[in-house]
């Protein structure tokens, strides 16, 4: 699955590409993540609404965060990314995935 939808801590969405394992898109409104799902068609019907859509496709923020990584963004990045979410957790879960990054410098 090359992106991963998910819902943030904050209650709003964000999209992680696992192509360049980094957030996209991040702090979307319903009505952000519902026109971006219009613009890229991946509703799956007519009518169908946001809360469909994410029963049957979201992924739970943990999850979807373990696909974070040093493909297109830096350390600092993907931590600043984390706190504007909302993440509880963000030096715990950077120290986890820091091996990711060995190799930038």
């Amino acid at each position: 699955m090359p992106v991963i939808i998910s819902k943030q801590p904050n209650g709003l969405f964000c999209r992680i590409s696992t192509v360049v394992e980094a957030a996209t898109h991040y702090n979307m409104t319903r009505e952000g993540l519902d026109d971006y799902l219009s613009e890229t068609c991946q509703y799956d019907y007519r009518n169908q609404d946001i809360s469909e859509w994410y029963f049957k496709h979201g992924v739970d923020f943990e999850n979807a965060i373990s696909e974070l990584g040093a493909g297109c963004s830096t350390y600092e990045e993907t931590k600043k990314f984390l706190v504007d979410v909302g993440y509880q957790n963000v030096d715990e879960f950077m120290k986890e995935i820091a091996y990711k990054w060995e190799d930038e410098e």
